[in-house]
């Protein structure tokens, strides 16, 4: 068997130009293709790029495509007319639409003056299998758009539309997809670089296929590579998410006597803030780190929640019932509350019933497990905690982040800013999930079902913010 790296069963990486006006995003797409912000320069001036600069994905540490970022072309008219007054191209239309009309022109002086920049991008035009012509939607139908395909169709390579910036309102797709068929060019896609979308990824890819036959099974690796990859992201960013509400729902500090000095009581709150506030902080951070994006890429704002202390909740019927307890057997009631904290990543707003899960009941083996709990209930001595409603939207925020951060492009300028009313739906038992969640404190180190169960539908529930359910 030839393993991956053998050279006998090396292929050539498959050279593809990203090319068009400037300023529509090329740069941009690279930059989204290698989830990266560190390549090229992006900015509002017009050519920004000036010279040919490389990237290349990967399957297996082997390029399987490079990619090639050009700088733009700013004077079509003028190239245009280079092109067809080049002696060589005199008198022969058939002349002015070959490649030999393209290599004529760069040996000229012109290519190396005052049309330098074209050159260079008709230059790797030449050493590529195929074109991406990135076009920012929102431009009107120019004629120097038109100069620029027949142009690039001298090269004789074949040439895929990408259609950019498709987000914005004042979108002319329609049009834009009427002068690419005008120009015989069939195979565009729509690929936004700031609104991103991994199938818009996998359909680039796939219209590589579809024009460069004899490369069909390398571009497969690397759709089947960048599918794992994206997949493994995906669940190390919900499993990083479950984590934190997790850690929120059973975070809890013991208060001591109820009866204390308030200002004893306000000092555990703020600790408990603290801790809570520090929990988020570092989740994002991570969650950053994951997507390859810096901390200026998330607005950032504090909503302060705020709660009332927390006892244990002995007639939780469901609870009970999750734990194998007979709520007939519990002869106590607990006061659901808690702590509250300041949350970051935009503010959501709230009208939720709360609920806090706890357990009781009687046996040996259960006041084994929560005695410490159950006689805190009976003493003076209470916990603070964070309640439901806090609970509830630290898990709509991370909702709407991780739906952000899988639907953010590279190249995109502004922090991210999160929806302020919305609020996903939450599956029907959403109560008993957070009692779950808030099990893993009184049973750690053992098992519990009900801690995994939750973590698991919480997980499900998380995992539709990533495939862009609202």
């Amino acid at each position: 068997m030839i393993g991956v790296n053998d050279n006998s069963a090396h292929k050539a990486a498959i050279q593809v130009a990203v090319v068009g006006h400037t300023n529509t995003g090329k740069t941009s797409l690279i930059r989204t293709l290698l989830r990266s912000q560190s390549f090229g320069v992006i900015e509002d001036s017009a050519g920004t790029t000036r010279h040919v600069e490389r990237a290349a994905l990967l399957v297996d540490g082997e390029a399987v495509i490079e990619l090639f970022d050009t700088p733009g072309l700013e004077d079509s008219d003028a190239l245009l007319d280079a092109l067809e007054n080049l002696p060589e191209a005199q008198g022969s239309a058939h002349n002015v639409r070959s490649v030999d009309t393209i290599k004529h022109f760069l040996r000229s002086p012109q290519a190396q003056q005052q049309l330098a920049q074209e050159a260079k991008v008709l230059r790797q035009g030449l050493r590529s299998d195929a074109l991406l012509y990135v076009v920012d939607v929102r431009a009107p139908q120019l004629e120097k758009y038109s100069d620029e395909l027949q142009i690039l169709s001298m090269l004789g390579i074949p040439i895929i539309p990408v259609f950019n910036f498709i987000s914005d309102q004042a979108s002319q797709l329609p049009q834009w997809r009427a002068m690419m068929i005008s120009h015989n060019l069939h195979a565009a896609l729509e690929f936004d670089t700031v609104a991103f979308s991994f199938e818009s990824e996998k359909r680039l890819y796939q219209k590589l296929q579809g024009v460069l036959e004899p490369h069909y099974e390398q571009i497969q690796q690397l759709i089947q590579q960048r599918e794992k990859e994206w997949q493994n992201l995906l669940d190390a960013a919900v499993r990083r998410s479950v984590t934190l509400l997790s850690d929120c729902a059973s975070l809890r500090l013991e208060q001591g006597d109820k009866h204390a000095a308030p200002r004893n009581k306000e000092a555990i709150r703020e600790q408990l803030q603290n801790e809570a506030r520090a929990l988020e902080q570092r989740c994002l951070r991570d969650l950053l780190r994951l997507f390859s994006f810096s901390k200026t890429d998330v607005q950032l704002a504090q909503l302060p929640v705020s709660g009332d202390e927390w006892e244990f909740d002995l007639f939780s019927s469901d609870t009970l019932k999750m734990f194998g307890l007979d709520a007939r057997s519990s002869a106590l009631k607990g006061a659901a509350a808690g702590a509250g904290l300041d949350l970051m990543v935009g503010g959501l707003s709230l009208g939720m019933a709360t609920a806090v899960g706890a357990l009781a009941g009687a046996g040996y083996s259960t006041a084994k497990r929560y005695g410490k709990d159950i006689a805190a209930a009976f003493s003076e001595d209470n916990s603070l905690c964070l309640d439901d409603v806090t609970v509830e939207l630290v898990a709509f925020r991370q909702y709407r982040l991780l739906q952000g951060l899988t639907h953010r492009g590279h190249a995109s300028q502004g922090a991210q800013q999160l929806s302020q009313t919305a609020i996903p739906d939450t599956p029907d038992n959403w109560q008993k999930i957070i009692a779950g969640l808030r099990s893993g404190q009184v049973n750690r180190g053992e098992s519990n079902l009900a801690f995994s169960e939750a973590q698991g539908q919480l997980a499900t529930w998380l995992a539709n913010a990533c495939h862009g359910v609202s």
